[in-house]
């Protein structure tokens, strides 16, 4: 079970150490044409605490990817490096030295072949999926699929640790491959759009209902802040599994209720609040008419 004691480490770690040196490297230009491209190895620039600067990283990446024929010869840093996501994020802070086993890589174009190179030669890769960061993880309504990402190779599980403005950290466990990409700093971002309304509207903090409530950020936060109870609603049963876990790692264990309905069909006769947080894509017009028939107040994220 994640604790305070070793999240509080796990934080401590992100750092780079003094010795760090960091490398830019041209992001727009051919890898090929870096000076370090030919001497890229694991052992390439890193630190004696073990870390390397991301950069260097992806070069690392790019070049097998290049050498299995996934991207083409002339590839570039920006335009075809994998989609690099951590295993652990702690807040906005975005690290530039990477350690050991804690980068998940998304490219729509892996094969086996190259997710065993890229584990067994790079010791900052965890987990090698294949998708595009284009298309939803998930399920994206009650008619629609639940769509995953393909693991290759390696463990998706990902932690994101948000700070908020109660002063209590809150701690999200997923699956990247089951999971839509979402980082920690954009769901602390959506806590503080839920807290500044909760703090500007005169909110009865009875029943709320978080009515997709994904991994549960938001509905954990109301229960935080004072509410009552909080329904927890997510249409894609996968959802309910991760957020029982995350219920418990944040050390909720009353005042709540899980739902796995399409939230059109949830049976709710009213509440005193309810929070919307769709995907992108989702259209949202008749979920925020049902909110507004059954809560007093309605926040779309």
């Amino acid at each position: 079970m994640i604790s305070k004691e070793n999240l509080d480490e796990m934080i401590e770690d992100i750092w780079e150490c003094e010795n760090c040196q960091d490398i830019q490297i041209k992001k727009f230009s051919p890898i090929k044409d870096w000076s370090g491209f030919e001497s890229v190895d694991d052992n390439f620039k890193r630190c004696s605490c073990g870390k390397r600067p991301i950069d260097v990283v992806m070069a690392h990446i790019l070049k097998i990817m290049i050498e299995e024929e996934t991207v083409p010869q002339n590839a570039t840093l920006r335009r075809n490096s994998p989609v690099p996501l951590s295993n652990f994020y702690y807040s906005s802070l975005n690290p530039q030295f990477i350690k050991k086993g804690s980068l998940i890589l998304l490219h729509p174009d892996f094969t086996e072949e190259v997710a065993s190179r890229l584990i067994g030669e790079v010791s900052e890769v965890a987990c090698i999926l294949k998708g595009s960061p284009q298309d939803t993880a998930g399920m994206l309504d009650k008619d629609s699929n639940i769509n995953h990402f393909e693991i290759l190779e390696g463990d998706d599980t990902q932690i994101n640790v948000m700070r908020t403005l109660i002063g209590d950290r809150i701690t999200l466990v997923k699956n990247q491959a089951r999971h839509h990409i979402e980082v920690a700093m954009t769901t602390e971002q959506k806590l503080v759009q839920l807290h500044n309304y909760l703090n500007n509207n005169d909110i009865k903090k009875g029943v709320a209902i978080d009515a997709m409530c994904g991994l549960g950020a938001l509905g954990i936060y109301m229960l935080k802040c004072g509410f009552e109870k909080v329904i927890f609603n997510d249409i894609n049963p996968e959802m309910i599994g991760a957020l029982k876990v995350n219920l418990e790692i944040n050390g909720i264990t009353d005042n709540f209720e899980i739902f796995n309905e399409s939230f059109e069909d949830l049976k709710i006769d009213e509440s005193d609040f309810c929070v919307i947080d769709a995907f992108p894509s989702a259209d949202t017009s008749k979920i925020k008419e049902k909110a507004e028939k059954i809560a007093d107040n309605v926040l779309i994220i």
